[in-house]
């Protein structure tokens, strides 16, 4: 599956948040290099309790909106995760 996310890059932590209901990965990283894409991958890896590698960025490389290729087994727990930040609100 691909999911949609906003990537905020030199953030104060590292943190997946849902904002005006986009899925929105802050990382310390900057903006540099493809540092924040890598950050963002590891911070919404360990967010699904998957390995960053299994992740794949599919568009979005220079932009903040990103579009990520995450496995199909991971979607009930995208759907759990999704429903903790929306009980959050």
């Amino acid at each position: 599956m691909v999911i949609q996310i906003k990537v905020l890059p030199r953030s104060s932590k590292n943190a997946v948040l849902l904002r005006s209901g986009k899925l929105t990965v802050l990382v310390t990283s900057p903006p540099e290099g493809g540092k924040a894409n890598s950050a963002a991958l590891e911070v919404l890896a360990k967010w699904l309790t998957a390995s960053s590698s299994q992740l794949s960025l599919v568009v979005g490389k220079s932009a903040r909106t990103k579009l990520v290729r995450v496995p199909d087994e991971f979607g009930p727990v995208l759907r759990e995760r999704l429903r903790e930040l929306e009980s959050l609100l």
